[in-house]
């Protein structure tokens, strides 16, 4: 049999199962499934358990005693879509192109890795130490898989994400990373009517604050803090109490992050009306995937495996997150998109191109004879 219809029949299986993240079943047994196929070429498997919220991942090693990873593969195991999506449009194809839900995001990735590793040379299975992470959350954030992540990719020397290449093949050579504050004011209540002069109105307060905020932007730089939600008041005909404002942040490093939040707790802690008190939170943070030194090299080594292989790499700097962003964590280089091309993600539209397939597969087992 061909590569091309193996690799379909083995996509086909993975497609025609159901695997939202909500999906607890049928995300363990696409783990299952991937756990047998790395056994069969001699990687040791573990099943991986985050709790029962979620399915089960996969850690597939080559070395299983080993401690530090020369090169680490990750893609995610769940999709956006609910069960019976599978039965009620499955695996497909119409030229050039496969259909189906998760065909690109990111099951198409999820198996190029392993045909990338089937397909390696002995001398560099026997040279290298690869880890192999399949995660069972990132759809909804990876909120399970996240710390064990950034644990496998502080313990790597580089990670290859295979989320789908974009849909003229572009990899992502960096990610903005994304902390989510929130800021909230109280003051007092008063009615609109007949003592209005007695409130202390949060509403007022939250808006001198956006405003000034809004000045912190650094869009040459890509640094960018965006007030997303602003919420204050019950009633028209009070003055409002309370009010919070949700801050998104976006940054290409985690040094103008710390620049970021510094100057948004500082603009929080001054006077912004009388009697108003203001708090200052940070609900969450992922880490940049920085376009650094290392992640230099790291491209020059993946556009050398592509062009062996016969195609010209091309990339580009994304302003959303993904698990490559866990994994740059560490400091670790990390480079994304290095599945198939595909597009059409979390529709019904969604499509992998078949004609990608081959050629991402094949550099991935070029880089390993590369590094």
């Amino acid at each position: 049999m061909s590569f091309l219809k193996e690799y379909i029949e083995d996509l086909r299986e993975l497609v025609n199962l159901d695997t939202g993240t909500a999906n607890t079943a049928g995300v363990t047994r696409a783990a299952q499934i991937m756990k047998g196929h790395f056994e069969s070429i001699g990687f040791t498997c573990e099943l991986v358990d985050f709790g029962p919220r979620v399915g089960a991942g996969l850690l597939a090693r080559n070395k299983p005693e080993a401690s530090h990873y020369d090169v680490l593969f990750n893609a995610h195991l769940d999709t956006v879509f609910p069960d019976g999506t599978a039965a009620a449009r499955p695996f497909s194809i119409e030229g050039f192109l496969a259909r189906g839900p998760g065909c690109a995001d990111c099951k198409a990735g999820v198996l190029s890795i392993f045909y990338a590793l089937k397909r390696a040379r002995p001398e560099d299975l026997k040279r290298l130490s690869i880890a192999v992470a399949y995660n069972p959350d990132e759809e909804t954030g990876s909120l399970f898989s996240d710390s064990w992540l950034s644990s496998l990719g502080g313990k790597s020397d580089c990670a290859l994400v295979c989320e789908a290449a974009r849909p003229n093949g572009e990899l992502v050579r960096a990610r903005k990373g994304i902390s989510i504050y929130t800021v909230k004011f109280t003051g007092r209540a008063a009615h609109a009517g007949n003592n209005p002069q007695d409130g202390r109105s949060a509403l007022l307060a939250a808006a001198r604050f956006v405003l000034e905020a809004d000045k912190l932007n650094d869009f040459e730089h890509g640094s960018t803090i965006t007030a997303g939600i602003m919420h204050a008041g019950t009633v028209s005909n009070v003055i409002p109490e309370n009010a919070y404002v949700e801050f998104d942040t976006r940054y290409w490093t985690n040094e103008e992050q710390q620049h970021q939040k510094a100057s948004l707790k500082e603009l929080a802690a001054r006077n912004w009306g009388e009697e108003i008190v203001t708090t200052f939170e940070q609900n969450t943070f992922k880490a940049a995937m920085p376009y650094s030194e290392a992640t230099k090299a790291l491209v020059e080594k993946i556009s050398n495996a592509a062009q062996e292989v016969g195609f010209k790499a091309e990339f580009v700097d994304a302003g959303g997150a993904s698990d490559g962003n866990n994994l740059a964590l560490m400091g670790t280089p990390v480079i994304d998109g290095c599945g198939p091309s595909g597009g059409g993600y979390h529709t019904d539209h969604e499509y992998l191109r078949l004609d990608t397939v081959e050629e991402r597969s094949l550099m991935l087992k070029k880089f390993l004879e590369l590094i």
